[in-house]
């Protein structure tokens, strides 16, 4: 073996050894989150938020969303991180979530199938992702940190600002969004104040 296939074959072991390392970390700070949400410290979380601590960003959005004013517009959050998502321990809250909201309402045999019953599931979650929202995007990013850093430029300059995940071409984007109105007219407002303003260039979308 030459030197340049012995260099190659350290490179893979301490790239292997990195990615194990990597996946160990994670692996832990989601089991931290997962704790500190069963153990209703729900404050802790928000601080973790808000100090940038929270490096997976399905987690983070997940998070966020706990901290939405309005539940009609958290659950298709909660259902559309539900479908993104790939942590399993979060998945599962997301469903308690989600089950919260319909035991909350008086609809105990839903709140319990949306648990139990996948194909129930998939139904509910159908016809609560047909609800959608009108906004402007302010930049899409294929980093989390990226699209963070993004979001914080506009954070005290507009009332709303979050980040969403979308799939393209097998891999997530994150992308930036401004606003979250119930009517183009309302996104295009806010598009032009955007353009005037802060000399951004934003595209409306439905999301």
């Amino acid at each position: 073996m030459d030197l340049s296939s012995v260099q190659k074959h350290r490179f893979v072991q301490y790239l292997i050894l990195f990615l194990l390392l990597s996946s160990s970390v994670l692996s832990a700070q989601s089991e931290l989150w997962f704790r500190l949400y069963t153990e209703n410290k729900i404050g802790e979380l928000k601080k973790l938020l808000n100090e940038h601590k929270i490096a997976n960003p399905d987690w983070a959005n997940f998070v966020e969303i706990l901290f939405e004013e309005e539940v009609e517009n958290a659950l298709p959050r909660y259902v559309d991180l539900y479908r993104n998502a790939d942590d399993k321990k979060l998945k599962k809250i997301i469903l308690d979530r989600i089950s919260q909201y319909y035991y909350a309402r008086g609809f105990y045999n839903t709140a319990h199938r949306i648990i139990e019953d996948e194909d129930f599931r998939n139904q509910i979650f159908s016809s609560k992702a047909q609800k959608k929202h009108y906004g402007v995007q302010l930049g899409a990013f294929s980093s989390y940190e990226n699209a963070l850093k993004n979001k914080k430029k506009y954070l005290s300059k507009l009332k709303y600002v979050s980040i969403i995940t979308k799939q393209k071409n097998n891999r997530k984007l994150y992308i930036v969004v401004a606003g979250k109105f119930g009517t183009k007219e309302e996104a295009i407002k806010l598009k032009t104040r955007i353009r005037n303003e802060y000399g951004q260039k934003g595209i409306i979308i439905i999301y």
